[in-house]
């Protein structure tokens, strides 16, 4: 009887554990913002790309990292970006970079949006 209630307990402890207040609808925008954003990759996405991440030391040639001076890297990852910057794991907090709202936003809607080669 005790085994059950340790069981039970073990579950219910779990099922609170697991409900996490980041979960990816709180670090994504909600997709009807990305209507009207319209984030281009010549424009401000190639800015943020260029500014935090295609930096010395980072997203260059010779890394052994995607190098996103390249055009065609940067459209090829545009998935792995956007989850990374959403999440906050990119740029790295030690680089003492970081990206503001809009920019997190304008990347997500330029995925969102088919990360076009604009």
């Amino acid at each position: 009887m005790n085994t059950l209630k340790y069981i039970a307990l073990g579950l219910a402890l779990s099922s609170i554990l697991a409900c996490n207040s980041e979960n990816e609808e709180d670090l994504t925008p909600d997709d009807d913002i990305c209507i009207e954003n319209t984030a281009t990759l010549s424009g401000a996405i190639s800015t943020i790309i260029n500014t935090n991440c295609a930096v010395p030391g980072c997203h260059v040639s010779g890394t052994g990292r995607a190098n996103f001076t390249v055009k065609e890297n940067i459209i090829q990852n545009a998935s792995q970006i956007r989850t990374f910057t959403q999440n906050g794991i990119m740029p790295p907090p030690s680089s003492g970079r970081s990206l503001t709202a809009q920019q997190k936003q304008d990347i997500f809607c330029w995925v969102e949006n088919g990360a076009q080669d604009n």
